[in-house]
């Protein structure tokens, strides 16, 4: 009877096997058609010009289904072309805005003139904005760097011990103001009754866009003294311009020079992806 019983107990157990073997294979191949299928949904998006859609269903491909060979072998190969797709709109993107950028620039770069300054770095204003005496006055001059970067350096002359270490611009019910920049000597210095000091471009340019933003209004200059002083002065219509100008041409250059940096990036991505298709 025992014998009986192990008999049955063995096939039971080979009965058991086989029923888990094929539940296996069952499962492994609906994941496997599961799997074509996202793959396929991918390869439309792909046929259909939707190079952005084919790389999210792909990434989900990849994401859910990375066990499985054959669909795997197939997103390699479908992902590089649908980059080229996309690096293409993006380099056709990156292209206009050079364009844009470089209209922009040729109507600016006239307006401005270059200043030399003997044993540094020279900088640009608008023309009418060229002061030699500026430091002799109290006044605002808005400045574009050698690399383009938008900067203010503010005077008050005679400065009656203001002391002054920022500056503010009102326009409207708007204001904006540049970093505190403590006496040091270089930056912010003193000589006589006057002061002088130069602003950073992270610190000028929310007055910068401020002016730039809201042409025809009035803008109102207030110097910051450390004391709780200040003083103001109104900016003519010439000085706006100015300051605006100054500011407009400086974010042209970094937008060309940002422009530029990105078509040369996608050349370069183009060109490899091509590459790696082409050896395929």
């Amino acid at each position: 009877m025992y014998s009986v019983y192990k008999k049955m107990a063995a096939a039971a157990c080979v009965a058991a096997a086989a029923a888990m073997s094929l539940s296996s294979c069952k499962g492994a191949n609906n994941e496997g058609a599961e799997a074509q299928i996202a793959f396929d949904k991918a390869q439309n998006a792909y046929n259909s010009g939707n190079a952005r859609l084919c790389l999210e269903l792909l990434d989900s491909v990849d994401s859910r289904y990375s066990h499985g060979i054959d669909v795997m072998k197939q997103s390699m190969k479908l992902r590089p072309k649908a980059l080229i797709i996309l690096t293409e709109e993006d380099l056709a993107a990156a292209d206009s805005t050079v364009s844009a950028n470089k209209v922009m620039l040729d109507s600016l770069r006239p307006l401005m003139t270059h200043v030399a300054v003997p044993g540094t770095e020279g900088y640009s204003v608008k023309t009418s904005a060229v002061d030699p005496s500026f430091m002799n006055k109290t006044g605002v001059s808005p400045r574009v760097s050698e690399i383009g970067e938008f900067y203010l350096v503010s005077s008050v002359n005679p400065a009656g011990g203001l002391q002054h270490w920022s500056l503010s611009a009102v326009v409207g019910d708007m204001i904006a103001t540049t970093d505190t920049v403590p006496y040091d000597g270089t930056l912010n210095f003193r000589t006589n009754n006057s002061e002088v000091i130069t602003f950073t471009p992270a610190g000028s340019n929310g007055i910068g866009q401020l002016v730039a933003d809201n042409p025809g209004l009035p803008v109102k200059i207030i110097f910051n003294g450390q004391n709780g002083r200040n003083r103001s002065i109104s900016l003519t219509a010439e000085q706006i311009d100015a300051l605006a100008t100054a500011y407009r041409y400086a974010a042209a250059v970094n937008d060309m020079r940002n422009a530029t940096i990105d078509v040369e990036r996608l050349n370069a991505r183009h060109a490899k992806l091509q590459q790696q298709t082409a050896d395929e």
